[in-house]
């Protein structure tokens, strides 16, 4: 069985690509994505449409083996085609005007010519179906709706049919029992952000959850967020299958901040965000709450400016415990794919990056802090390297004091205080970095990078493992790796 999403025949169909799957052709819709990595503390008004660009994407619900035919309006098929991730294993082929590829299992993908420019998401998911609508709160059939703000309470459902695109967002607070799902478009197109603060909700995003328990989020797609995408803010028993994250390029659009939480799962979801695709943090609000047992697996990410699968920079917790990152493909990684940043008090430990796939591309363009409303991005042609690992620790309350935080947890702690900051027990292991021709022409086995360093007296580092890093499928050595560590760090790291 085969199908895909159709809105209303009006509904921003795309100009750049006539797709067919199985034989039918498809409609491909349209979203917004951020054109470069240029990115600036809130200035008080939304980013430039012209910092933009507009993408395709098809929304495909299938479970079967899917033949896709791609035709490319505005490109020519005679560039680089490049069907990603590269993981997957997927051959592209060339006939007359068009491109010709198989897709055997669901996800998110990407069809990309030369470049990012210009691309065309395919989002293949899982059939995920109502089994009696009489049941849900809120069912979203067939077409296009207009419902705002959305707030749940306990047991309250969410059901999104696939031909329904829904303009609007989620909230709840102290709530359990919550059940969002189906196969359609969640788009927060109509929320307009006015102020700073991403923890409080002035600006709600596309779905934002205060003290709630019991949350099962599945198969649904989010695209447009005014702020952070997906907020999970003190949350417990959560579990997230298999949505999509496209389509975002506002100030602050983080893919999913998970915030002083226990027994997080994400999994088999496609990301793609233009701030930091998956961050855990710790605020003041719950500094009293560990952020414990959580896993990301089998997850396909896309980091635009920032960190991919990230921990902190707010640390504001009394433990970071459990937390695994697995069988991850980074299609692109911002300026690092590890990464983890005890600014505050936190003992971060029991970290795990593992089997992490991490693709580089030479027409990855360098991150810029813009400085100044007339300052334009101009490293066009310029390449950017992005870290695989990054161990450090700036202060989060000195970097951020304009925000107005307390100063309940102190970023510099005295020796025996039982708060004292540590950073231990972290594997990095099965890391597979991809590279094409001129990265690998240019930098050698040197565009692979670890920086590991330690900003504040009073927090320790231990017991940090790197085991397996391969480029292009040949193992690393140390030697073979630009590796940057601290002296006096460097008995706290063990390659293997």
């Amino acid at each position: 069985m085969f199908s895909c999403s159709k809105f209303p025949h009006r509904w921003g169909h795309s100009p750049d690509y006539r797709v067919v799957v199985n034989g039918q052709e498809v409609p491909v819709y349209t979203c917004r994505v951020s054109s470069y990595p240029f990115n600036t503390l809130w200035p008080g008004h939304q980013r430039p449409i012209d910092q933009t660009e507009i993408v395709s994407y098809v929304n495909l619900v299938s479970d079967e083996e899917l033949c896709i035919e791609v035709e490319p309006l505005s490109k020519s098929v005679d560039g680089k085609v490049m069907v990603k991730p590269y993981s997957k294993g997927i051959k592209a082929q060339k006939h007359e005007n068009k491109i010709i590829f198989s897709i055997k299992e669901h996800g998110g993908y990407v069809l990309e010519i030369d470049d990012y420019h210009g691309f065309l998401y395919i989002l293949n998911n899982k059939p995920v179906v109502c089994e009696d609508p009489n049941a849900v709160t809120y069912f979203f059939g067939k077409g296009v709706h207009f419902p705002g703000k959305i707030k749940l309470g306990s047991n309250e459902s969410i059901y999104v049919d696939q031909d329904a695109l829904v303009y609007g967002c989620i909230f709840a607070e102290n709530a359990e029992n919550i059940h969002i799902y189906g196969n359609g478009v969640f788009d927060d197109s109509g929320e307009e952000r006015f102020c700073e603060p991403c923890y409080e909700p002035y600006t709600n995003g596309n779905l934002k959850l205060y003290d709630c328990k019991n949350i099962r989020i599945e198969g649904v797609g989010f695209t447009n967020s005014a702020i952070w995408c997906i907020n999970l803010f003190h949350c417990f028993d959560v579990e997230i299958n298999a949505i999509n994250v496209f389509g975002q390029w506002r100030y602050n659009t983080d893919g999913i901040d998970v915030v002083n939480c226990q027994r997080v799962t994400v999994k088999n979801s496609f990301i793609h965000s233009f701030d930091d695709t998956i961050t855990v943090k710790g605020i003041d609000r719950y500094a009293y709450e560990s952020n414990r047992d959580m896993l990301f697996e089998h997850c396909v990410l896309w980091c635009d400016w920032g960190k991919t699968c990230e921990i902190g920079l707010e640390t504001a917790a009394p433990e970071y415990e459990n937390i695994i990152f697995r069988d991850c493909d980074i299609l692109r990684a911002g300026n690092t794919a590890c990464d983890i940043q005890n600014g505050d008090c936190a003992q971060v430990h029991d970290i795990t990056f593992e089997n992490i796939r991490v693709e580089l591309e030479s027409f990855y363009t360098p991150y810029v802090v813009q400085r100044s409303e007339d300052q334009v991005y101009n490293r066009h042609g310029e390449i950017e390297i992005a870290r695989i690992l990054c161990i450090k620790n700036k202060r989060y309350r000195e970097k951020h004091a304009f925000l107005g935080f307390t100063h309940e947890a102190n970023s510099e702690l005295p020796i025996g205080d039982s708060r004292y900051a540590s950073v231990h027990d972290i594997k990095l292991k099965d890391i597979q970095v991809y590279c094409d021709e001129r990265i690998l022409q240019d930098y050698g086995t040197q565009c692979v990078i670890l920086e590991v360093y330690n900003f504040i007296l009073t927090t320790e580092y231990g017991d940090i493992t790197v085991e397996n890093v391969s480029l292009n499928g040949k193992r690393l050595s140390v030697a073979d790796m630009c590796v940057k560590v601290e002296d006096k760090l460097l008995q706290s790291i063990m390659f293997c």
